[in-house]
């Protein structure tokens, strides 16, 4: 397997750091940390350290990886993204050649190394006797590949559970943050960010709380999209359509056991058309023209021909009501009329 199918792809939008909801503190440490990535040459001279190892630790949901995607945007360098729960698993016995093949390629992109579910090599106490030997490697050969990362090289791990992680790892780190479930004031202000961009008449919903910031997308995302598609249903079932009817679709007796309703159109033709008689066997459709031959529309050749008869205006369900009332040897298309109105005519399927 090529090295590039180990790492993770991500397809979504990396917000901005300055975007992601984090407390004031938080933010400076991680600005003084990108002004130390920015201004590397200017430290190196003093021999100063990069703190160039940041712990990522707390509740799910809560940013994460949001903000190991913003640190490589805001330095404009790629990010390698590994999570070890899945990968340890599947690759036991080739992880420590991995692993460390894929430091050496974030260290010549200089970029941002991102080991999503890092508590997962820190369960060695947990794993039986098989397998605790190879985890007990793999945990020495990464602290050994973050002893000697290079300075220009970021390494950012995430986990939820710090609590279970050697400690001999968590030395490494220069950076620690932990991220807890918002509070009420900081989910309002995350509530309030996420609706500016839908319009008003969908940002009705209920505000949850002590919830993660992904919980509360989920919300908000579930309740707009809601919203939408009933006013687009609604929109759909209000909307006016238009049908020439040149048959049995004009009597009072077929509208009133249609639509339920007698229906008001105008007068108007269509050209290239002719009519022809088709036999009904229908039982529903001859009970309600009390009809045994209906009128159906071709399309000719002859500019001379025409046809005549009445534009209604229905609604979407109307129209669906007429679909079924036609039998299978009409379509529905849309023509142009003589008086250059658009609208639906049922044709001879076949012409």
């Amino acid at each position: 397997m090529r090295l590039d199918d180990l790492i993770l792809k991500s397809s979504e939008t990396t917000l901005p750091l300055d975007e992601i909801h984090l407390s004031a503190h938080k933010k400076e440490q991680l600005y003084q940390m990108l002004d130390e990535f920015n201004y590397f040459e200017a430290l190196k001279k003093y021999d100063l350290p990069i703190a160039n190892k940041v712990l990522l630790h707390g509740h799910t949901g809560c940013g994460k990886t949001a903000t190991a995607k913003a640190i490589a945007q805001e330095l404009d360098k790629e990010i390698i993204i590994l999570n070890l729960g899945s990968f340890v698993s599947s690759k036991l016995g080739e992880t420590a050649r991995n692993i460390t093949n894929i430091f050496k390629k974030a260290a010549r992109q200089k970029a941002v190394l991102f080991l999503d579910e890092f508590d997962y090599i820190g369960k060695v106490r947990d794993y039986d006797s098989k397998d605790s030997g190879e985890m007990k490697r793999i945990v020495n050969t990464i602290i050994q590949l973050i002893d000697y990362l290079p300075n220009d090289t970021l390494l950012v791990a995430a986990t939820n559970y710090v609590e279970i992680i050697d400690t001999a790892l968590l030395r490494r780190f220069q950076v620690k943050l932990q991220y807890n479930l918002p509070t009420k004031e900081a989910l309002d202000t995350y509530y309030d960010d996420m609706l500016k961009k839908y319009p008003t008449q969908y940002q009705k919903f209920t505000r949850t709380y002590n919830i993660s910031y992904a919980e509360a997308k989920d919300i908000i995302t579930h309740s707009v999209k809601k919203q939408i598609i009933a006013t687009e249903k609604k929109n759909a079932a209000e909307q006016k359509h238009y049908l020439f009817s040149y048959g049995t679709l004009q009597l009072e007796k077929v509208q009133q056991e249609t639509y339920n309703r007698i229906l008001s159109g105008s007068k108007d033709s269509l050209s290239n058309y002719t009519l022809k008689s088709l036999e009904i066997t229908d039982t529903e459709v001859l009970s309600k023209s009390e009809r045994k031959f209906h009128p159906i529309a071709v399309k000719t050749s002859n500019s001379d021909d025409f046809i005549e008869g009445i534009i209604f205006e229905l609604t979407a369900q109307e129209l669906s009501d007429t679909d079924a009332y036609e039998v299978e040897e009409y379509k529905r298309v849309l023509e142009t009329f003589n008086s250059g109105k658009e609208a639906w005519i049922y044709v001879a399927k076949n012409m």
